[in-house]
Order: C-alpha cells, then sequence, then structure tokens
C-alpha cells in the first residue's frame, strides 16, 4: 500500500510540482524582455541591484524559457536590466524548455517574486491572471493562490484581476497611493485621458477617497449634461485658475474647486443656500440658536436647535424666539 503524506492529508492532484530546470551560461543578446508574458513586478529601479551584482554577483540566477529564437523571461526582467546596464555581455541563468507545463511555469514566476516581497496590488491581479490564463482548471487555480498568498475569495478576485488591465494612468495612481482599489474601479469606467486627469488631480488636491468620489461624481454628471468631457472640464480656466493661484493652500484649493463644481453642478441649489445664508444673517441669532433648513432644500421642514445651561438662559432664549416670529427674513426663509 502507498504511504500517505506525514501531516496526513491526502496530497492535490491539482497543484502540480515545480518545473525541472538546467543551469546553462546565456548570452544576453538572446533574452526576449520585451516578452511580459510572466511578468509580476511593477518594479523598474535598478539601483539596489547595481550596487549588489558587481560585490556578490547574481545570487538568484534569472529563469528562461528556451525557444527557437532565444530566450523569454519568467523570473530576473530587473537582474537581466542590471546586467546589460552593466555592460555583461552573458549570464549564469536556470532554462525551461518550451514544452513544459505553462501553469508550472506561472506559479514558478509568481513564487518568486512573493518569496522577495509581498506583492501590490497590481501585481497581485497580474499573478491572478496569469494563474487564470495558464489553467482552466478554476479548483488547480484557487489551490495555487491559496498556497502562493493570493486572494482566494471570489469577491476579491473579481475586483483585483481587473487591476492589470485598467489603463496605465490609474495603475500608476494605485502605485502612488493617490487611489485605492475601489476608486481605481470606478475610474476604469471612464476615458483613459479623463482617468489621467483626474488621477493628476486627485494627486495634486490629496483627496481622501470620499472627496475623490464627489468630485469624480460632480465631473461626470457636468460632462454629461453639457456634452463635453472631463478632461475638457478640468483643463478650463475656472479650475486651472485656481489651481496655479500660488496665494492658496492646498486645503483653499480643494474647497474652492468643490465649490465652483457643486455650484456648476447644482445651480438652484447652491443660489437657494447663498439666499437662505444671507436672511439668517439678516436675523441675527447669535451662537445659542441654530435655524436648520431640509437637505438641499427639498423639504419644507426646517428645525430651531436651542443651547442653554439654566432656566434663565431658556427663557432669554423663548424671548428671542418670540421676537423672530415678527422678523421678515423668517417669512421669507419659510416661503423659499
Amino acid at each position: 500500500m502507498g504511504s500517505k503524506p506525514s501531516n496526513g492529508r491526502k496530497k492535490s492532484k491539482s497543484i502540480v510540482p515545480v518545473p525541472v530546470a538546467r543551469t546553462d551560461t546565456v548570452s544576453l543578446a538572446d533574452i526576449d524582455t520585451q516578452d511580459s508574458t510572466f511578468r509580476i513586478t511593477t518594479r523598474s529601479q535598478l539601483e539596489d541591484l547595481l550596487d549588489t551584482i558587481p560585490s556578490f554577483g547574481l545570487l538568484h540566477p534569472p529563469v528562461l524559457i528556451e525557444n527557437t529564437s532565444g530566450y523569454s523571461v519568467v523570473c530576473g526582467f530587473r537582474r537581466i536590466a542590471a546586467c546589460r546596464q552593466l555592460r555583461w555581455k552573458s549570464l549564469n541563468a536556470r532554462i525551461l524548455t518550451d514544452a513544459q507545463d505553462r501553469f508550472q511555469i506561472a506559479r514558478l514566476a509568481i513564487a518568486d517574486n512573493i518569496l522577495q516581497r509581498p506583492l501590490n496590488l497590481i501585481e497581485s491581479s497580474r499573478a491572478l491572471n496569469l494563474l487564470m490564463d495558464t489553467s482552466q482548471d478554476h479548483q488547480q487555480v484557487k489551490e495555487a493562490a491559496l498556497v502562493l498568498g493570493l486572494p482566494v475569495n471570489p469577491a476579491v478576485v473579481k475586483k483585483i484581476e481587473q487591476i492589470c488591465r485598467l489603463a496605465m494612468p490609474i495603475q500608476e495612481g494605485i502605485l502612488s497611493d493617490t487611489i485605492n482599489l475601489s476608486m481605481a474601479l470606478e475610474l476604469g469606467k471612464t476615458d483613459a485621458q479623463d482617468a489621467e486627469m483626474l488621477v493628476a488631480l486627485f494627486n495634486r488636491l490629496k483627496l481622501g477617497l470620499n472627496k475623490q468620489r464627489e468630485l469624480l461624481q460632480f465631473v461626470t454628471e457636468i460632462a454629461k449634461r453639457e456634452d463635453i468631457s472631463i478632461q475638457q472640464l478640468i483643463t478650463e480656466p475656472p479650475l486651472q485658475d485656481i489651481l496655479k493661484n500660488t496665494d492658496l493652500d492646498r486645503a483653499t484649493r480643494r474647497q474652492q474647486i468643490r465649490s465652483m463644481l457643486r455650484q456648476r453642478r447644482y445651480p438652484a441649489i447652491t443660489e437657494a443656500e447663498a439666499n437662505y445664508q444671507k436672511q439668517v444673517r439678516q436675523l441675527k441669532l447669535g451662537k445659542h440658536i441654530q435655524l436648520i433648513a431640509p437637505r438641499d432644500f427639498e423639504g419644507t421642514t426646517y428645525a430651531l436647535t436651542l443651547h442653554f445651561k439654566n432656566v434663565q438662559d431658556l427663557g432669554d432664549l423663548n424671548a428671542k424666539v418670540n421676537k423672530l416670529l415678527e422678523h421678515p427674513s423668517l417669512g421669507k426663509i419659510l416661503k423659499h
């Protein structure tokens, strides 16, 4: 009888073994780094490698696939780029054959990256897509993702797998921590140029997620109503004049742009707000009385809030409220 694994669990048949590779010296001129099929990393900086390779050599040789035209890269895009910059002519590499199982190779490419550092969102997206592109067996993909530390929750996977297919400005926004996954998917519904302008605007104003959503709603609805592009709206003088005003700090720019866009999106509401504030100032309520209008002035019910510490304070406020009942500005407010 065959023995079971030492941990007592049944060995999965869907997770295939690591591919076998031979070690050989390869000319850098024969390596095709334009083929990014197995590329996971988003890193392009080489400074760390340019410092360590001359002193210690390649501690971890790249993994290549041998084909009829030379070699394509599985792992080691940055290592190869660094060696080229160091003017190496050749390097030692682990060589796989083109006939080997692509799913095995995909797992190796992902593992090589995960062992170096945690993957960012885009790298996780590339990894998930690579697994799904190289296997039609959903259970096999799920088990491999679990072993590799990738998301397996279907709802999360559905979101993350879209990331690496979004326009590059959106991906760059994720990498710079300007936008998160939720906003990236929202921007993915817009034109690529519009998305680029929005990411740049979010970054310049340092907007949080809620403010990003509000601004995106404003510009999307304004552009649709006025039949213009979001890009055109953002590049128009009113918004650009605020952005370029060096006398304003970032917080003031944020507030002025929000107010400008809100007024353009909801002209009737902003006009009603301005008239309301004008009449409230005429009432001279003071700091202990607050008159609260219905949201967006769409209702007819107002609220009056009184702040007091004792009976004497309440009596004084009561007298003031009685006077308010005869004030003409209150009548104008209630007749809006």
